[in-house]
């Protein structure tokens, strides 16, 4: 399956390493891992299978179980995403001013889109509950890319917002049918 991203502003998925004069700093060469876009996918199915728990964790796995899909992380086509620092501050409340020692430096990275492809890397696994083909785990997969919105730090202060849309299977009215059918019989075994 193939998603394409696009950016409505900048978005930041920083290393958890600072360097010199950067307090967030993102990885050049992987400014998107698949770690993240897993994560956000994965929180995105949760959320829109609330009480079907056990149909997120059947297609993307669990300590015992491992999904039986990979992601890659994301490329960017032209134009290249652009880099800039962006300094922050937090405000102390009863003043408005400047907190002391409350000044970040953080990198954030500017693209109008990329992509990504989740694939299957082994077969299927035998779960409990109603069993589950790969047009249902395509199914689960494209809705979840679908609803991700927002992706990497600050994402609740507007970085990161964006909009992921499937390709094969589209995410159509027929899909989302079939979806809210997948999550009914699961949370009806549940």
């Amino acid at each position: 399956m193939r998603v394409t991203i696009t950016f409505h502003g900048p978005f930041r998925v920083a290393t958890g390493r600072g360097r010199p004069g950067i307090d967030a700093a993102v990885d050049p060469d992987e400014l998107l891992p698949a770690s993240s876009l897993k994560g956000l996918m994965r929180d995105s199915a949760e959320r829109l299978l609330p009480g079907a728990k056990g149909l997120a964790d059947a297609v993307f796995g669990t300590a015992r179980h491992p999904s039986a899909w990979a992601w890659e992380g994301a490329s960017f086509p032209d134009p290249p995403p652009r880099i800039r620092v962006r300094a922050q501050v937090s405000l102390d409340e009863e003043t408005g001013a400047a907190k002391h020692g409350h000044l970040l430096y953080g990198e954030e990275v500017w693209a109008r889109a990329a992509e990504f492809t989740v694939y299957r890397h082994t077969r299927l696994p035998r779960v409990a509950g109603p069993e589950l083909g790969e047009s249902d785990h395509l199914t689960v997969l494209a809705c979840a890319a679908a609803g991700v919105h927002a992706l990497g730090g600050g994402r609740r202060r507007g970085l990161g917002w964006v909009t992921c849309t499937p390709r094969e299977p589209a995410v159509d009215p027929e899909l989302i049918d079939r979806f809210l059918l997948l999550a009914a019989h699961w949370r009806d075994h549940a």
